[in-house]
């Protein structure tokens, strides 16, 4: 029976908080009306025991818990009896005021003492201990209390969910009003969680008409940003644009364009012949190409070549390798060349190449410094050469409160050289944040596969460098012996030249036709075969990296299961309405966050937890960090991960599901990328036939830069 189309008004004290969610506001409690006990399910901000509601809204049936009054909106009324008012003037909540005080000022007025606070605070001065001073910062926590109580009526008057209420009132506080009513799409920008969907709803119910310039302006940087963030472009056609912005918008392309003039002239965007830029990425491509015009200027360094062929002889016989013909290339061009990039699959040796230049570097004296676009790719980085390797934000010693980097132009990183390792990963804006910190007379090395998947932020900016014709590239080719016994190697390179991959016991394909037979061969896998048969511990070892997340065989569903599977006994951390936080979680970091020093893909482990201070613990490579409870929209479960995600990361196995479902991402370099994560196992999940049509698909997106014409013309 379901009872919550028949609305009403429950009016009772909260009496014991089971469960809330300081993300959203989500609170579920147990609320007492006379003798009666009821369990309640909505949202209320900053919800304290002992306080009295109006709760709007019906009773419903839930399937596991039962009998519960689901409310949509909830008025909050100051307590009336005397042991009522003791225990809301107890809580905190009125800053000043606490047990003591509050136990004084019940014994004096009794129980007029809800009226006084309400109708008379100047006679709180009649109480020892409340003097002027306390008695002004007392008004204030009452008006600040109205004010909030006022603020959600006018919300609600105008249909915002109280979930929408609460993230609104915390980001702008007496101010949300001023704010939604001169422009409600601020909150894009301001508030997390919101987009341009659900703020036109509010903007809708706030009485912005359809036509105005801040709905049209918001629609179009949606269309833009969107295009930059999901498909790594960095621009638009303006034809695209408008014809986008026209269909999100529901007006004339005309009036779109006519706003993107506008845009235009502000500044926000670029339009290079009709190419429509967000300012910053516009900015960074011209940067970087000035950036490199520059040091491309001083030409090679003056190096003897007789002194540089016996310190490279050195290096050999003191690390008992020969380089072969092109590791020998690179390593010279790196002490040479203004500007040299090393790229290669796996087992062509890039590592000992770099270990080769830094050893190289030693021998002549030159000062260097490694880095790598994530944290887990800086300590691969530090770890296979020995030396110390920061990520580039660390390097350029990134500010997270003004958001900027301290490195730069006018401050340059002290170095010989720059060694950035992984730069496949390395979005424009970060590449042009680098090259502002390499010093003029400095020489820059980059490496990393080109034939990978590009970074996740815009640009496509290894691609571009290479395909310029402009700078010294090595390609190094050959696998070497001991890389040459591994299957996983050799079929990636297989894979990468268009041919199918040969299976071994290393290297095996299963089949499964449906996604969901899939996700149980997956969840096998993980939890008992590479477990027993090859020691593999399911949460450290194993990775699952799935091309889609949506579907039965996508990182959402996978990511419950195995959670469920694999974790689901432990201790609850935290819990929100559709997903939760386990201890022992395995978890990955979804967008940089510089004060944290964790960065998008990074992965961890959940640790600990502390409902008290709202606050969950998640330890990377053997570092704890700490999260608010309102800051884990930054996390998401990582047992199985995108494989755009996986990149900069190694796993001892990997197990990837491919079916013709995910058809619309079967990409050469997307399963090359995948399969180049595993060391030692790989398994295939799915139909052979997508495995064939994603060998077959070379078509790879193509993002829209005008990096690589920028730099044929200016370098």
């Amino acid at each position: 029976m379901n009872e919550a189309n028949e609305q009403t008004t429950l009016r009772a004290h909260l009496e014991r908080i089971i469960y809330y969610n300081n993300e959203n506001g989500y609170l579920i409690g147990v609320f007492g009306a006379g003798r009666e006990r009821h369990t309640a399910v909505g949202y209320l901000l900053q919800p304290r025991e002992g306080e009295e509601y109006s709760l709007s809204g019906g009773w419903t049936t839930h399937a596991k818990y039962g009998r519960q009054f689901a409310f949509q909106s909830a008025e909050h009324h100051l307590p009336v009896s005397e042991a009522g008012v003791e225990q809301y003037l107890s809580s905190g909540l009125i800053k000043g005021i606490g047990p003591a005080l509050a136990s004084r000022i019940v014994e004096h007025f009794g129980a007029k003492t809800a009226s006084v606070i309400n109708d008379d605070p100047d006679r709180l001065t009649e109480v020892e201990g409340i003097g002027v001073k306390k008695l002004a910062g007392i008004k204030t926590a009452l008006a600040s209390m109205r004010e909030m109580q006022e603020t959600f009526v006018f919300l609600r008057s105008h249909g915002l969910s109280t979930a929408h209420s609460i993230r609104l009132y915390k980001t702008y506080g007496r101010n949300v009003v001023a704010v939604l009513q001169q422009n409600p799409y601020q909150m894009i920008d301001d508030v997390p969680g919101i987009g341009f969907i659900t703020a036109d709803a509010i903007a809708a119910k706030m009485g912005v008409q359809e036509e105005s310039l801040y709905r049209i302006t918001a629609g179009i940087r949606y269309v833009l940003d969107d295009a930059c963030r999901s498909a790594g472009h960095c621009f638009v056609p303006k034809e695209d644009l408008a014809e986008r912005a026209s269909q999100l918008l529901r007006i004339d392309e005309a009036k779109v364009e006519r706003a993107v003039g506008q845009a235009e002239e502000n500044g926000f965007i670029v339009n290079v012949n009709d190419r429509i830029f967000p300012a910053p990425l516009s900015d960074a491509e011209e940067r970087s190409v000035r950036r490199l015009s520059a040091l491309m200027r001083k030409g090679e360094r003056p190096l003897d070549g007789r002194k540089l062929d016996d310190a490279v002889r050195r290096v050999e016989k003191r690390r008992g390798v020969d380089l072969d013909p092109k590791q020998r290339s690179a390593v010279v061009s790196a002490m040479l060349q203004p500007v040299t990039i090393v790229t290669g699959g796996p087992g062509t040796g890039k590592t000992l190449t770099v270990n080769g230049m830094i050893e190289l570097a030693d021998e002549l004296g030159m000062r260097y410094v490694l880095c790598a676009p994530t944290g887990r790719a800086a300590k691969r980085l530090s770890e296979v050469s020995g030396r110390d390797a920061k990520t580039v934000h660390r390097l350029l010693e990134y500010d997270p409160n003004s958001g900027a980097f301290r490195k730069g132009e006018d401050d340059a990183v002290e170095a010989d050289i720059v060694i950035v390792d992984e730069m496949s990963m390395v979005d424009i804006q970060l590449f042009a944040a680098l090259l502002d910190a390499v010093p003029p007379e400095a020489q820059l090395v980059l490496v990393g596969d080109v034939d990978q998947l590009p970074s996740v932020g815009p640009g496509q900016v290894l691609h571009d460098l290479i395909g310029s014709g402009r700078l010294s590239v090595v390609r190094l080719t050959t696998v070497f012996r001991q890389a040459s016994q591994s299957s996983i190697i050799l079929n990636s390179h297989r894979i990468n030249s268009g041919e199918e991959p040969e299976y071994a016991p290393d290297f095996r394909f299963i089949e499964a036709d449906r996604p969901e037979e899939m996700q149980e061969h997956i969840v096998g896998l993980c939890s008992t075969v590479l477990p027993q048969n090859h020691r593999y511990d399911p949460f450290t070892d194993i990775q699952v990296l799935a091309p889609m997340n949506n579907g039965p065989a996508g990182v959402r569903e996978l990511n419950k299961r195995l959670q469920q599977v694999l974790n689901g006994r432990s201790t609850v951390g935290w819990q929100g309405n559709d997903r939760r936080f386990l201890v022992r979680d395995k978890v990955m970091q979804l967008r940089n966050d510089y004060e944290k020093e964790v960065y998008n893909g990074d992965i961890g482990t959940v640790s600990g937890y502390d409902r008290e201070e709202g606050r969950l613990f998640v330890e990377f490579d053997g570092r704890p960090v700490s999260y608010a409870f309102e800051e884990l929209d930054a996390l998401s479960l990582a047992y199985a991960t995108t494989i755009h995600k996986s990149q900069g990361n190694e796993f001892d196995a990997v197990v990837i599901p491919l079916g013709m479902m995910h058809y619309i991402m079967l990409q050469r370099n997307l399963v090359y990328t995948a399969v180049s994560r595993a060391r030692r196992h790989l398994f295939i999940v799915g139909q052979r036939k997508a495995l064939a049509a994603a060998v077959r698909n070379t078509d790879a997106r193509w993002r829209n830069t005008l990096l690589l014409q920028r730099l044929r013309e200016g370098l």
